[in-house]
């Protein structure tokens, strides 16, 4: 099996100055589930279900991603512009 990527990479600017690089749905769930500073709220849930849902190809990755960034901005987690190629 092999991952997922988005067709560009969330950066993220995570508590303690931190820079998270969330490369596709499965690094998203990841964070969501193990390290996220707000696990209240319906865009979390909805990107949970939503990264789960790219895993399991049930729906687009990008669409997981769009989800994702509404969750970051739901829990006010600053998003800083990626200096990476895309895939």
């Amino acid at each position: 099996m092999y991952d997922i990527f988005w067709s560009k990479p969330v950066s993220l600017e995570y508590p303690r100055k931190l820079a998270r690089l969330v490369e596709g749905p499965r690094a998203a769930l990841e964070l969501l589930d193990n390290d996220w500073p707000a696990r209240q709220g319906r865009h979390y849930a909805a990107a949970r279900d939503m990264c789960r849902a790219a895993i399991a190809r049930l729906t687009s990755a990008e669409a997981a991603r769009e989800i994702f960034i509404s969750a970051v901005i739901e829990a006010a987690v600053p998003i800083r512009q990626a200096a990476r190629q895309s895939r």
